[in-house]
């Protein structure tokens, strides 16, 4: 029975309060005590008139008391509940719970979880069965069984958000299909607030299925969903589109982060109360602009919230040297102007005006173009042919078109031979027609385009066919002549364009596609150029006959990491139009030279709101939980009765033997509330440890011994957070926050790494705590203690070479099990873990970072574990306070004295920390030596 809110478990025994009337009559009045009279008889004359008055009936508020205390006792036991506020069912019917699980809820899954639990707990008590239905990522072999609330629990426990949009239409269909006819629901649609495709279906589907009681929850209107798409603007700036279905006002920033998660620039948005779009907009030079791989909304955990920027949408600096004459060129006539145009929208083009071609090359090459576009220019000799030619095999792209000059001579630097004279087609004197295009070949850039119909051909230079055995062939004519033709030369490429970049020889530059070409084209060059250091290139198996294999995904929550074994292929020729769905999620594609971003939401997109459903119960997501609420009413009876006792023990302070009953059931009476406290602590500790294992058992962490000192323990949480997303950014490693833990009583074996922050005068550990430290360092666990205080005369003290004296860290572990302790020597496995190190510093440099000591026989680089992992690290450095930073990425403190590269060697000595925990002795194994030799020679 629920009144609102408010639930009984138990509600028939809510009769008891029918008896009150009854029991208030019968506590009206006190009955007189007897008493004792002696004999003889005389004495009863004596006796006969007492001084005391009995009072007939009880005082108004001993009553009260009294009936409060029946009430309370009774409530109590009727199993009182106070379901947080929130969507109400009512209760008589099973329950269709529907739960939008796409990208748009991501943000605030924690809330969508909270109502799934409470929805459940309601289905419990009212005996409901439930179906749950997602309306993403639904399975072939789902089915509107309904299943008792405890099964449904453990299903809606692992439903985790999905990285694209849900399927309204989908999960309409099935319901449709597997719901019994004649069977009506309770229907609870935890929403996500947007109307996406197929939402009008599901919607009516829902409506039948609950016979039009349909009860709808979705985000408030400052915590609606955020997506984003980012884009070229026409200055050729970096911009972001930021969208959501409405609400009110806001503002925030997007971050521009480079591949390794490192921020590059900020920029900021603001929304107006109702509005669903707003731009940011970045000013970065190009070189930096080139190095952003994604866009994302701090705070925004979602898959819409970032936008991954591949090879294609980076900007390329692109030098034109054409080979004609300058001052007899008209616009329209020019070999440049078609050029230019084409790729203005995408590219910062180097246009130069000298005529003189050495003069040009020496220019343009100076301002490190990642391509060289060469018009009509025949032959290339002296030191312009061995510039370029340099300048291609170190990774730069040259694009050569045809031109009377290389109809006559050409040189080394083109993809294949050619014929001297070329090929003229159509005309008087020719039984030949205009070529038009043929389809693209798979392998080619520009497979997946549409070839126009209206572009033809009427002159080109021919390619022998002796030389096509090592060159591509991207574009043929439809007779099979080659028209595009590409070839690599060394770490760059040769590509030729076999009519001129004007319409003289083919129409090709008026059309829409020579755009595209242009641009695929030159969005395969490296972004660095030649100079630079960019890791473009291919990797083995990305690319598989004119498939995009699956490189770095998107989750649910915008992490980028590896792809699940589901994903399947992106065909090369249906990349452009491709939709993120359960087979081939958001993320990267291809190779890392090549790569084809697939992001959630695409430029032109909309975030529609969900509208009101007409006869729906519409409301919002509550946080809180289900509370309990018969302890409190008996703690409340138990505090009542205390209160009627003592009353009655002070109107009856003449018995003595009746007071010594009463103080001990006083006695008894208060100690009761205070065992019931201890109960709830001792279940509530008994939760928090259950937390506790959870999140150590699920995600690697790393933990930190909260002191009691709240500035040393908000240091130790930043600096972990930080060493975390280093971590994150340059290793396999991808631990979760931090965990800050009670050594006197938090199970210790779920954390690898433990960070032990040494106060000054430490509370020395109890023998117990003692143990389960000493248990934890033997059982294969690494305590790293940080005395923050450059003393080393600390570690002389702990026994390295005299008695254990009275610092902090020797008062702190001076009764530990230690065993004997070295400083790092330099074939430790600490100094080549990750990075190979010879030094470990944090805010502070100077003091020597303490290990095991190796036994004698111990090979070199083993400690003396079997697993080569030290059970102890100390040090003086104060490495939390090297990596704290706050919630803008900025150091939390500096550095002293080497600035922000002694910063940066403190990152390095916590990756390799880590990397040791977690590796054991894998570095100290001798395959591993050719690789560090040839680390330690560059």
């Amino acid at each position: 029975m629920g009144l609102g809110a408010l639930t009984f478990l138990n509600p028939w025994l809510l009769l008891g309060l029918a008896a009150i009337p009854l029991i208030w009559w019968l506590l009206r009045f006190t009955p007189p005590m007897p008493k004792r009279i002696m004999f003889p008889a005389t004495r009863l004359l004596a006796g006969l008139q007492s001084r005391e008055r009995t009072p007939a009936r009880s005082p108004w508020w001993l009553t009260a008391l009294r009936i409060l205390l029946v009430t309370l006792a009774v409530l109590a036991l009727s199993g009182p509940v106070l379901n947080p506020p929130g969507a109400q069912t009512a209760g008589g019917a099973p329950l269709l719970l529907v739960v939008d699980n796409g990208w748009s809820a991501a943000s605030r899954w924690d809330a969508r979880k909270s109502a799934m639990d409470n929805a459940l707990d309601a289905a419990q008590r009212n005996g409901q069965t439930v179906v749950l239905a997602p309306t993403a990522g639904l399975s072939q072999s789902w089915s509107a069984a309904p299943a008792t609330p405890a099964d449904v629990r453990e299903r809606a426990a692992s439903l985790e958000p999905v990285p694209y949009a849900p399927d309204h239409a989908l999960l309409a269909s099935r319901l449709a299909d597997t719901l019994p006819p004649d069977q009506v629901f309770d229907v609870l649609w935890l929403s996500d607030g947007v109307a996406h495709p197929g939402t009008d279906a599901l919607v009516a589907r829902l409506r039948e299925a609950a016979d039009g009681d349909v009860t709808v929850v979705s985000d408030p209107g400052g915590q609606t969903p955020l997506g984003m798409y980012g884009y070229t603007g026409e200055d050729r700036s970096l911009r972001a589109r930021i969208l959501r279905p409405g609400g009110e006002a806001l503002s925030g920033q997007i971050h521009a982060l480079s591949a390794r998660g490192d921020r590059l620039a900020e920029a900021t948005y603001s929304f107006e109360a109702g509005a669903i779009s707003t731009e940011a907009t970045f000013e970065l030079p190009l070189e930096l602009r080139n190095d952003v791989a994604q866009l994302r909304i701090p705070g925004e955990n979602s898959a819409g919230a970032v936008h991954l920027i591949d090879d294609r949408a980076r900007w390329r600096r692109v030098g034109i040297i054409t080979g004609e004459a300058r001052g007899q060129a008209q616009p329209l006539l020019s070999q440049s102007y078609y050029i230019e145009k084409a790729l203005n929208p995408y590219a910062e083009v180097i246009s130069v005006s000298e005529r003189n071609i050495a003069a040009a090359v020496d220019d343009v090459l100076s301002r490190s173009p990642s391509v060289l576009i060469l018009s009509d220019v025949g032959q290339l000799i002296g030191q312009s042919a061995q510039q370029i030619t340099n300048w291609v095999e170190d990774g730069g792209m040259l694009i050569r078109f045809a031109g009377p000059r290389l109809e006559r001579a050409s040189d080394q630097l083109m993809p294949v031979p050619l014929r001297r004279g070329g090929r003229v087609l159509g005309g008087a004197l020719s039984w030949s027609q205009p070529q038009k295009l043929a389809p693209y070949p798979p392998e080619s850039p520009f497979a997946g385009m549409a070839v126009p119909e209206d572009v033809t051909v009427k002159r080109q230079v021919l390619a022998d066919p002796s030389g096509l055995g090592e060159a591509e062939v991207w574009v043929r004519l439809e007779d099979g002549t080659p028209l595009v033709t590409a070839r690599e030369r060394g770490d760059g490429r040769l590509v030729m364009f076999h009519v001129t970049a004007n319409s003289d020889w083919s129409n090709l530059p008026l059309s829409g596609a020579f755009v595209e070409m242009l641009r695929r084209t030159v969005a395969m060059a490296d972004t660095a150029g030649p100079a630079g250091d960019s890791e473009a290139g291919s990797e083995t198996g990305t690319r598989e006959a004119g498939y995009l294999m699956p490189r770095r995904i998107v989750d649910g929550f915008g992490v980028l990491g590896p792809p699940p074994p589901t994903a399947s292929p992106l065909p090369a020729t249906e990349a452009a139009s491709a939709v993120p769905g359960p087979e081939r999620p958001p993320g990267l594609y291809g190779p890392t030279g090549g790569a084809y971003a697939l992001n959630v939401i695409r430029e032109g997109a909309e975030i529609k709101p969900l509208e009101p459903i007409s006869g729906a119960q519409m409301t919002v997501y509550q946080t809180g939980e289900t509370v309990d609420l018969a302890p409190w009413l008996f703690m409340a009876a138990v505090a009542v009765f205390i209160v009627e006792s003592l009353a009655i023990l002070l109107m009856n302070l003449r018995t003595s033997g009746r007071l010594a009953g009463r103080s001990a059931a006083v006695l008894m009476a208060a100690a009761l509330p205070f065992a019931l406290m201890g109960d709830a602590r001792a279940q509530g500790d008994e939760r928090r440890d259950e937390a506790l294992a959870l999140k150590g058992a699920l995600e690697t962490r790393l933990a930190y011994v909260i002191t009691g000192n709240e500035e040393i323990d908000r240091v130790s949480r930043a600096g972990l957070q930080g060493l975390s997303e280093v971590l994150t950014a340059r290793t396999a490693v991808e631990p979760a926050e931090p965990v800050g833990l009670d050594v006197a009583r938090d199970e210790l074996v779920f954390f690898p790494l433990i960070y032990w922050p040494v106060l000054r005068e430490p509370r020395p550990l109890e023998d117990e705590t003692l143990a389960r430290v000493d248990a934890y360092m033997k059982q294969g666990g690494m305590i790293l203690f940080d005395t923050r205080d450059q003393n080393r005369r600390t570690f002389d003290e702990m026994g390295l070479g005299g008695a254990p004296g009275e610092t902090g860290l020797a008062a702190l572990i001076g009764r530990l099990d230690l065993p004997r302790l070295e400083q790092v020597p330099q074939d430790h496995v600490l100094t080549k873990s990750f990075y190979l190190l010879d030094n470990f510093p944090g805010r502070w440099d100077g003091g020597p970072l303490w290990v095991e000591a190796r036994s004698g026989s111990a090979e070199p680089g083993q400690a003396v574990r079997a697993d080569g992992v030290s059970s102890i690290i100390i040090t003086a450095n104060d490495f939390a306070g090297a990596w704290a930073r706050d919630d803008s990425g900025r150091p939390l403190f500096p550095v002293v004295p080497g600035g922000e590269m002694q910063r940066e060697m403190a990152y390095r000595t916590g990756v390799n920390i880590v990397m040791y925990a977690l590796t054991g002795n894998y570095k100290a194994d001798q395959v591993h030596l050719p690789a560090l030799l040839e680390r330690l020679g560059q």
